[in-house]
Parts: structure tokens; sequence; C-alpha cells
């Protein structure tokens, strides 16, 4: 499994895929589409309004999720090791927090808070 840390997320497509720009280190940057690794969300481009409505309901809460990665003393790391059928690398996104009095990092599984949210589902392919 290899460990980026993102430099900024570019575009959220939708509640489980996302364009980023990760560091490779020595000020290499690179851009790239992340299908986010074993949940799936509600489709946004749907003609069942239900599933739209609930699919930007993930959409607006993995936003939220983003944004609270890029406060101060925070960060967003992708840990990744593959990539899936249409191209796009799988990944784990991990929110990073240093505890100041404690001086260690704390981190959030943001994949696994959108399911435990009830935003999205344990997804592994095949059928859903």
């Amino acid at each position: 499994m290899y460990e980026y840390r993102i430099k900024s997320v570019d575009k959220i497509v939708d509640g489980d895929t996302i364009d980023v720009t990760i560091d490779l280190g020595f000020d290499i940057l690179h851009k790239t589409r992340v299908r986010l690794y074993g949940i799936n969300t509600p489709e946004v481009r749907t003609r069942d309004l239900e599933e739209k409505k609930r699919g930007l309901d993930a959409k607006e809460r993995l936003t939220d999720l983003l944004l609270s990665c890029f406060l101060e003393d925070h960060h967003l790391v992708l840990q990744t090791k593959e990539k899936g059928k249409y191209g796009r690398y799988l990944g784990i996104l991990i929110r990073r927090a240093k505890v100041v009095k404690e001086g260690e990092e704390i981190e959030l599984d943001l994949n696994q808070q959108l399911v435990l949210e009830g935003h999205a589902v344990d997804y592994f392919g095949g059928k859903r």
C-alpha cells in the first residue's frame, strides 16, 4: 500500500469519486481521479429523484469532511495500491490531525465515516 499527501482536492465528482493533486515529494505534483475504496454512495446522475437526493447528500457530506482536512494542524492522506477497472486509483482517505498536548496524530478514515453516517455502504466490487 502506498501513501501520499493530498495537496488539494480539485473536484468532488460525487460521494465516492474525487479529483485530487497529490504531492509525490521533491516538488513533484500529480493530478488524478480517485474512487473511494470499499464504499459505494448513491448516484447523483440518475433519473431516480430519491437516489439523486441521497447522492447529493453524500457528496455534500464528503465535501464537509474534506474541508475539515485542510484546517490548521490537519492534513489529508491517500492510501492506495491499485487502479480499478475504469482507470481510477482506488483509495482510502485519511484525515490526520495533530493533538497539541500529546504531540501525536489522530486519524479518521473518511471512507468508513461515510458508511457509519449512512451516506455509503460497504462495496468491494461486483453487483451493487
